[in-house]
């Protein structure tokens, strides 16, 4: 009777999504299924345009879909389709899934993350914001809320409920995983604990902190993944495919592999754990140079990790692919700096020799290597669209 009950709750957690008209957790579904699905996706394309998710799930199985998938990134810059002003993108979660939306219907990609900014969680823990007219929100430099070392032990858990900017990001998933349907994916997307905590003591005061006052800086961040917990999971409750954790501190841009692997890999390792027991992929962002892949897929196990420039470990793009390719999806890796400055047939050149590089056997999405420059041309957002279908 207990096999039957746990048969009939899995068959459920499978199809109550459906019925909502959303995808239902992966982690939920067999592997053999989802294989099974891949491998017939995979010999469909070759006759047939698949559908998004149709493309993202083959590629997620590490399967050749009809052509590489891609997640154009375009957050902030979206708000430029709809005539939205950047504070009210920021702060209204219609006006954010409006401007979403039409990036997702104008100009196309299979996935995207609602990464409204990374200030969301510090803003509402205390710190005091900047929410400029043409460029994204920031904190208030010169008020940081963490002011020095004996902060850390002071900062008190806050509750979701009240969280009004995690809140926005919330409403904002339901909106767009309720309009997209089946048309695409959603990730939810969270700043890492040390992430957050820059945001409040800012990066170089925290730097020094992490090797001078460690055990203060560890306290600050058990709080932080506190809140963190259940903002992710209450992401995964609106339906997304998964959450996007953003560790960018796991980089030759922050800590040490060693030290951050001990300051923060024991916390972001809680985080993808909870993504993981509601059946939800983890998705890893790392925009910092030389990133260390090795220490994210050992604390977090994502199936996808997104990225601006090749690990510490890998000289090449071959040696990624031949290193990583088999663990985790890659995704990435259009310079923001091309994006910003060169010509959409700069843009698909690049995006040609990635696919050359990194999409032999499925496990690849194109994207920019971070968020899609707010004040971009769009055109070179069509760009890393079209080579998808013209090179993938």
């Amino acid at each position: 009777m207990d096999r039957k009950k746990e048969t009939f709750g899995a068959v459920g957690g499978i199809l109550k999504p459906i019925f909502k008209g959303h995808i239902p957790p992966m982690g939920l579904i067999p592997d053999s299924l989802l294989d099974g699905f891949a491998r017939f996706s995979s010999s469909r394309g070759h006759l047939l345009r698949l559908s998004n998710i149709e493309r993202l799930v083959t590629t997620l199985r590490h399967r050749e879909p009809d052509h590489v998938p891609c997640c154009p990134m375009l957050y902030g810059a979206s708000r430029r389709l709809v005539g939205v002003s950047y504070p009210d993108f920021a702060l209204k979660p219609e006006a954010t899934a409006e401007s979403l939306l039409a990036a997702f219907e104008m100009i196309g990609g299979e996935a995207f993350a609602p990464a409204i900014d990374l200030s969301v969680e510090a803003a509402d823990f205390g710190q005091q914001m900047v929410y400029p007219d043409n460029s994204t929100p920031h904190p208030d430099y010169a008020h940081p809320f963490m002011k020095d070392v004996s902060d850390y032990r002071r900062l008190k858990r806050i509750e979701l409920k009240g969280a009004h900017r995690m809140q926005a990001m919330l409403e904002t998933c339901r909106i767009l995983v309720r309009r997209i349907g089946f048309r695409g994916a959603v990730s939810g997307f969270a700043f890492s604990p040390l992430g957050v905590l820059s945001m409040m003591r800012g990066a170089e005061h925290l730097f020094r902190d992490c090797v001078n006052y460690p055990s203060e800086v560890m306290a600050a961040l058990q709080t932080i993944t506190d809140v963190l917990i259940p903002y992710v999971e209450a992401q995964c409750d609106t339906g997304v495919l998964g959450v996007t954790l953003d560790t960018l501190f796991a980089s030759r841009t922050g800590l040490s592999k060693e030290l951050w692997e001990k300051i923060e890999g024991p916390f972001v390792k809680e985080i993808a754990g909870a993504i993981r027991r509601k059946g939800y992929i983890v998705v890893v962002h790392n925009c910092g140079c030389g990133p260390y892949f090795d220490s994210q897929i050992q604390f977090m196990e994502p199936s996808i990790i997104t990225f601006a420039e090749l690990p510490d470990d890998c000289p090449t793009p071959k040696e990624l692919k031949r290193r990583y390719g088999g663990q985790v999806v890659l995704m990435g890796y259009v310079s923001t700096a091309l994006l910003s400055y060169g010509t959409p047939y700069e843009v698909m050149q690049e995006c040609r020799e990635q696919i050359e590089d990194l999409a032999d056997g499925g496990g690849f999405i194109l994207a920019p290597g971070c968020e899609f420059p707010p004040n971009a041309p769009l055109e070179n957002a069509m760009a890393i669209v079209k080579a998808t279908r013209l090179y993938g």
